[in-house]
């Protein structure tokens, strides 16, 4: 299958082109340090820019997943402690889906700890828009070129770090369910599990 022609001259990332994984207070000042120079409603675009990388990482969810999200997919009050996405649809690229595509029946967006500032950018954008609005009215070349001239990385980065970062708080069949992919090999360098983790279970207690 042909790269779309924007792709042709964006090199393929791999897992080997991130040199560290970041803690969620850097990704933070990674995707607000720098914005696009928009001319008009500077205060709206840089907000919406900031949601988009930062649900690209609190959900590690692929570009085409993030891009489809709708304002009425997000329950604000149903739980005191995250915002809830409902159905976020899966996409899957290495073979056309004839049946309907999977789903993520909810994604928890922390309301507090480490997360917390990524749900706050998201909020922030989701009060300025009309109810039911798309989020994004743009599709993944825009997305990839708002990424690059903000971080200087590009939209899997975010995936790849947030999967780290989940990585610490699932084992690895919960980072599987959380991140809805077919198998657990992907998942193997992003779920440290160093033994006194386990020290209670070890000693019976």
């Amino acid at each position: 299958m042909c790269p779309q022609p924007w792709l042709i001259s964006v090199k393929r990332r791999t897992l080997e082109d991130i040199k560290e994984f970041l803690r969620p207070s850097q990704i933070h000042r990674l995707i607000t340090a720098k914005t696009w120079p928009y001319k008009t409603q500077m205060e709206f675009y840089h907000a919406r820019d900031r949601a988009l990388m930062s649900l690209l990482y609190l959900t590690c969810g692929r570009v085409t997943e993030v891009l489809s999200l709708s304002k009425g997919q997000f329950v604000m009050d149903e739980d005191p402690d995250f915002v809830i996405i409902a159905n976020m649809v899966v996409v899957k690229r290495k073979k056309k889906q004839r049946k309907a595509p999977p789903i993520r029946a909810e994604v928890p967006l922390p309301k507090e700890g480490p997360l917390a500032r990524f749900t706050m950018l998201v909020v922030e954008y989701l009060n300025l828009l009309p109810e039911d609005a798309r989020l994004f009215e743009f599709k993944r070349r825009r997305a990839w070129q708002i990424v690059r001239h903000v971080t200087g990385k590009w939209c899997h980065y975010f995936r790849s770090q947030g999967e780290s970062w989940y990585g610490k708080i699932y084992d690895v069949f919960g980072l599987k369910e959380f991140v809805k992919v077919t198998s657990i090999e992907t998942l193997g360098d992003y779920v440290q599990a160093p033994w006194r983790q386990y020290r209670n279970r070890l000693l019976g207690k």
